[in-house]
């Protein structure tokens, strides 16, 4: 299993992790088919290219640890394009 495999099943587990890393979310979200905008600041916009669905996020600092509200929301933009419906895990 590659390890964009790996973090997207870590993302996937119940309870969400609380220690989800910044940098690995960029990660899942591009093999998912988002683009990360980010126009200053710690403010990111991820669209999704196939279906245009759009969300944002701040960048944790100092950490780069996630918040678990931010890893929740992570999960909701993945499943609203599909990515972790059943026939997606492991892909």
């Amino acid at each position: 299993m590659s390890k964009k495999a790996k973090l997207l099943e870590r993302l996937r587990v119940t309870p969400t992790p609380t220690d989800f890393a910044w940098d690995d979310l960029v990660v899942v979200m591009k093999r998912a088919g988002f683009k990360e905008h980010c126009n200053g600041g710690s403010h990111y916009i991820f669209e999704h290219e196939a279906t245009g669905f759009r969300f944002s996020m701040s960048k944790t600092h100092p950490s780069g640890v996630l918040k678990r509200y931010q890893v929740d929301a992570a999960k909701e933009a993945l499943r609203n394009v599909g990515e972790l419906g059943e026939d997606n895990y492991g892909r």
